[in-house]
């Protein structure tokens, strides 16, 4: 009797589980068609911004030439910078961050939360990123550039830490935005100091101390460093503390999921 509560249990949970994909893979799908099916490019306008930084870049640089960086040409090392930061962890963050404002409609269905809003749209920010990399990555192969990451694995963590903070970051501004509207505008602000502070343009080799130590502090340059020495393996960072980056992750996601438990109705009311 026990085994056959038990097997009960385990189809319920998994029966549970199911739903809620479906419900995360519908919203991920209707988000794509209101974000891209307006524009007659559609999916084509995520991959201008990297294209056109690593363009800028190049002039600035030099295509072939190591140029400032020193151990990699300039549009590899944007791609490997330039992309998990903008598209994966901005992205992710305001996608998150204005989730509460795009739940009208749901708000009356019971199997649909706020929640599962916001994971279909980083989830659809990563797929995005993802397909925007591959296209680049194959254009850049078609002037002869190696683009592919030394450490496939190692990076693709790195893709992914950089995501969990945008999405971390974004619950927590989108529950101060229940407090003050005002919030949507700091994100606006926070977002280009963000990309000198985080080394997106530049490795750390590159800053003397003692500022390596000052930029050291923020956890996104420990992640943006492991992307890079992971992708490039005769870059070695002087600064990554992978211990430093997890604990202050999982403290953002202590600090995130409790406060959306205690103000997400307040949210989806706003």
């Amino acid at each position: 009797m026990a085994t056959r509560e038990r097997g009960q249990l385990g189809r319920h949970v998994r029966s549970a589980f199911a739903v809620q994909s479906g419900v995360v893979f519908a919203l991920a799908v209707r988000e794509m068609y209101r974000r891209f099916g307006e524009y007659k490019l559609g999916v084509l306008w995520a991959l201008l911004e990297p294209m056109l930084m690593i363009i800028v870049f190049m002039l600035l640089f030099g295509a072939r030439g190591r140029g400032e960086f020193g151990f990699i040409e300039p549009p590899l090392f944007i791609l490997a910078s330039f992309l998990p930061f903008k598209v994966l962890f901005t992205k992710s963050l305001q996608a998150v961050n204005t989730a509460g404002r795009a739940m009208g409609p749901f708000s009356m269905l019971r199997q649909v939360g706020l929640f599962d809003l916001m994971v279909a749209r980083v989830l659809l920010t990563g797929v995005t990123a993802v397909l925007a990399l591959v296209i680049i990555m194959l254009g850049l192969a078609w002037f002869d550039y190696d683009p592919i990451p030394d450490h496939m694995l190692e990076t693709f963590g790195g893709f992914v830490m950089i995501t969990l903070f945008g999405f971390a970051i974004g619950i927590i501004f989108c529950v101060a935005g229940s407090f003050a509207k005002e919030m949507d505008k700091v994100t606006g602000l926070i977002n280009l100091p963000l990309l000198f502070l985080s080394a997106v343009f530049y490795p750390m080799t590159m800053v003397p101390e003692p500022y390596r130590s000052y930029l050291a502090y923020n956890p996104l340059v420990h992640v943006m460093e492991w992307i890079r020495e992971s992708w490039f393996t005769h870059y070695t960072s002087p600064v990554i503390d992978l211990e430093y980056t997890t604990t202050w992750l999982i403290c953002l996601w202590a600090l995130a999921m409790a406060s959306y438990r205690v103000r997400w109705r307040r949210i989806i009311a706003a």
